[in-house]
């Protein structure tokens, strides 16, 4: 696990010329699951691997969302009851491509939806390198330190940890997103892995946290995403791995090596980022100071 962390760069991506079509426009208020809409596979004929499916929707308390497709009505992964408070984008893959292609159904409650878009994209891409995070640091238990955790997104553009060799997850139970702050706009959060496999799920608008359940098909993941269609600013709280129970899992750092290393000092933020002289009663981040320069952060219910 070393290795391959030590070889972790972030990257940040800017997609340009995005174009997008209207599939449906209309008002069309789901409340309760018998309520649905039909998107014939011939008005999605033309979608590629890598648009992004848009769902215009106005949203109430304890909205949530069904996506499937074809006759068998089959849900796409992470669709069969999600929680959704806004709009919803779904970045396809080259597997879904053939399913869209056979027609849409969208089921829920306590929405009403508004238009269907598919936004294509033109392939102009610009890749730069950016210092946001100090690679010595960047620990997928505890990924981010200080002021190192605000990752400024322009838009259509993201943030992403990407290992140059393919590294296998297939052995972990999931990655775990949390937010310092709740995001201003919704992100999508992507992980890459064999050449065109994509797991997805977004942080919904107001959201803090995305977990990426982990299965042996994860064995050669290239990068983790985080896009955002519209520009804001992300405050990344930490990026964990976890074990098939759910517990964190130290990567880089273990417990040995914190005990080799001296304490410098611990310090204590609440989840808005606000730091603190003592824990509070609830979620605190900790970050510890190491000597040699070293830091941890993470995540602590009091």
């Amino acid at each position: 696990m070393k290795s391959f962390l030590s070889a972790l760069l972030l990257l940040v991506v800017i997609k340009a010329g995005a174009t997008e079509t209207t599939v449906w426009q209309g008002s069309k208020k789901f409340t309760s699951w018998s309520d649905v809409l039909n998107i014939e596979g011939s008005k999605l004929n033309k979608v590629n691997a890598d648009d992004v499916l848009h769902l215009s929707i106005q949203a109430s308390a304890g909205a949530q969302l069904q996506l499937s497709w074809g006759s068998s009505w089959t849900c796409f992964d992470g669709l069969e009851h999600k929680d959704i408070n806004g709009d919803f984008e779904m970045v396809i893959t080259a597997q879904d491509v053939n399913r869209i292609k056979q027609g849409i159904h969208v089921k829920g409650v306590n929405f009403t939806l508004t238009a269907v878009k598919l936004k294509s994209n033109d392939g102009e891409y610009t890749t730069m390198a950016e210092d946001l995070f100090d690679w010595k640091n960047m620990l997928l238990s505890g990924a981010t330190q200080g002021k190192s955790c605000v990752v400024g997104l322009k838009a259509y553009g993201g943030a992403g940890w990407y290992w140059p060799e393919k590294v296998d997850l297939s052995g972990y139970g999931s990655v775990v997103i949390e937010l310092l702050q709740p995001a201003s706009e919704m992100l999508t959060v992507q992980l890459l892995y064999d050449e065109k496999g994509v797991k997805r799920q977004n942080i919904i608008k107001g959201g803090t946290q995305c977990k990426l359940l982990l299965n042996t098909t994860h064995k050669n993941v290239s990068s983790l995403n985080i896009i955002s269609e519209k520009a804001q600013t992300v405050a990344i709280g930490s990026v964990n791995l976890t074990d098939k129970q759910g517990n964190v899992v130290p990567t880089c750092i273990d417990e040995q090596s914190i005990l080799a290393s001296r304490i410098l000092s611990v310090e204590y933020y609440n989840t808005s980022g606000v730091r603190l002289n003592l824990p509070q009663p609830g979620i605190n981040i900790v970050k510890i100071n190491l000597e040699g320069g070293r830091v941890i952060v993470r995540k602590e219910l009091k």
